[in-house]
């Protein structure tokens, strides 16, 4: 009779335990839902470039792969998830341009709740039930995690992952024992395996955390050699061998991605192309500003948990420690470790007394919330707003001649996988192949006037009736660019018969350069150029 009653109260515990989880995964997929809504500007271009735009080229047949894909540095993995968003979308008849831009946001709002629970998850394992509430609170209220997470980054990929794989990871001294302990070392390593093939830099993380759990685990030699050779090696072999098929039927041929990667970021400095950064700069720059306010709960944390449970800060340690090695750093990088920073951050929040926890949780609203609307709904919003008006005037036929030139800064601005149309669209090239300051971006930047000069000519109105016929049919219809640039190229536009037909807002601060306050579409009559040229005839 004790056994049974012992078993219906089991039973019960992961009844509740089950649909806990279950309100839990609903709460968070609806804020993230409205979170993805909420959050429609620039941050940074791999969100579009590196993610669904190689998708729309797998599934819709084009769309423009940057040079990183020419120099194989890039894995097909990250973007195939989009890919069968798409071609799910395709088989139940979702085509439009509508859908195609949205359906990226929308799988990463559900990855992003997903990604909540993890936490959750974690939190409850760590620290217990007030923990885990705590830790919603803050992934929800933290600027950073609302800014990024629901942009399609392989790094929130990777994040989601990671944490995931901290829940089922062996913690303490133990490897854990029986089949259910196997099955939570299988999940964790399948876990772990799928971040470092999103991030190849992730390995440093799983390389230093699985050392330390063979040194730590009070287990046998026997025990910990099987878990090295018999469960971590195959599971990574195997998830490499995967990545690997995978890159050579799209690239058509074999190629290690990650040797190419890590060799370029790490041993060739490559990465420093997009800007160089101090070896500290993610300890005094970067990590404190992703997690803000809530910065000296996760150090208090650290510090009482580092001898009974230092899992987070270890994560937190070698995350940060393994992104150093690169010349190139970013904030999104550390996604990976903001999970797990706010687990820290959320043991200290759940045992303060009621009084001060309400005390506290004010100051990080009023310290994050305003952040988080601001940068997600204003900062650098037109060259996100400016696509849907390109992509109406493309389905209506009024790309016409040389359609769209993008004439902001390289890669400001989505692609096709934004307008979901074959049109023709040109921006301003910034491979590094050319030498610095010799690209079309810097050239331009210089002196629009100059640039457009060049390019197409100073007027269409030649004296030669056929070459001005052919100057007018090259030059794009549209011609998107910022203000402070239309200005200096104002001689030309007119030239040209380019006319304003659109202003977006853009920001009201400068960034990393110059201001931009307002994206600005002119529209080229194209009428008045023939014209010109027939009277030339």
């Amino acid at each position: 009779a004790l056994a049974v009653g012992r078993s219906v109260a089991m039973r019960e515990a992961r009844r509740h335990a089950s649909h806990l989880l279950t309100s839990v995964l609903a709460c968070c997929l609806i804020f993230r839902a409205f979170n993805a809504v909420v959050v429609r500007t620039f941050f940074n271009a791999d969100e579009f470039w590196q993610g669904p735009e190689i998708a729309h080229k797998i599934v819709y047949g084009y769309g423009h792969a940057t040079w990183e894909w020419r120099a194989k540095l890039r894995g097909y993995a990250h973007p195939l998830i989009y890919a069968l968003v798409y071609k799910l979308g395709d088989a139940v008849g979702a085509r439009s341009a509508w859908f195609v831009r949205h359906a990226p946001r929308a799988t990463h709002a559900a990855l992003s709740g997903t990604h909540d629970v993890g936490c959750y998850r974690l939190a409850l394992r760590l620290h217990g039930d007030a923990c885990a509430r705590a830790v919603i609170v803050l992934r929800f209220l933290n600027w950073f995690v609302f800014y990024c997470e629901t942009r399609s980054f392989s790094n929130c990929v990777e994040a989601c992952a990671t944490t995931w794989a901290l829940t089922f990871w062996p913690l303490g001294t133990t490897l854990g024992t029986g089949a259910g302990g196997r099955r939570r070392r299988f999940k964790a390593l399948v876990l772990a395996a799928l971040a470092c093939v999103m991030r190849p830099t992730s390995g440093v993380l799983w390389l230093a955390l699985g050392v330390r759990t063979l040194i730590k685990a009070k287990a046998t030699i026997g025990e910990k050699a099987r878990f090295a050779a018999l469960e971590a090696a195959p599971t990574a072999l195997a998830a490499l061998g995967a990545s690997a098929c995978v890159d050579r039927y799209f690239y058509g041929e074999w190629t290690c991605v990650v040797c190419n990667f890590v060799r370029f970021n790490v041993f060739e400095g490559g990465s420093a192309i997009y800007g160089s950064h101090p070896w500290h700069w993610y300890l005094t720059q970067g990590y404190p500003a992703v997690m803000g306010t809530m910065l000296p709960l996760a150090a208090i944390g650290f510090w009482r948990h580092h001898a009974t449970k230092p899992e987070a800060f270890i994560a937190t340690f070698w995350t940060i420690l393994g992104y150093s090695f690169a010349a190139h750093k970013e904030f999104r990088f550390l996604l990976p470790c903001l999970g797990v920073s706010l687990v820290s951050a959320a043991s200290v929040l759940s045992s303060m007394t009621p009084s001060r926890r309400r005390f506290v949780v004010a100051a990080l609203v009023v310290t994050n919330v305003p952040a988080a609307l601001y940068l997600s709904v204003w900062h650098q919003a037109g060259t996100i707003a400016v696509m849907p008006h390109i992509a109406r005037l493309a389905k209506s036929g009024f790309i016409t001649h040389g359609g769209v030139l993008f004439a902001t800064p390289c890669h400001q601005t989505p692609f096709y996988s934004h307008i979901h149309r074959e049109i023709r669209m040109t921006f301003l090239d910034c491979s590094p192949d050319r030498a610095p300051g010799e690209d079309d971006s810097a050239k331009f930047t210089a002196d629009p006037h100059a640039w457009l000069e060049q390019k197409y000519g100073a007027t269409p109105s030649a004296n030669d009736a056929h070459a001005c016929a052919v100057a007018a049919a090259l030059a794009p219809s549209r011609l998107v660019l910022f203000d402070a640039d239309a200005l200096r190229a104002s001689a030309w536009l007119a030239s040209w018969n380019f006319t304003l037909e659109a202003d977006f807002h853009h920001a009201h601060v400068e960034v990393d350069r110059e201001l931009q306050r307002r994206l600005l579409v002119y529209a080229r009559d194209a009428d008045a150029a023939t014209r010109r040229c027939e009277a030339q005839e």
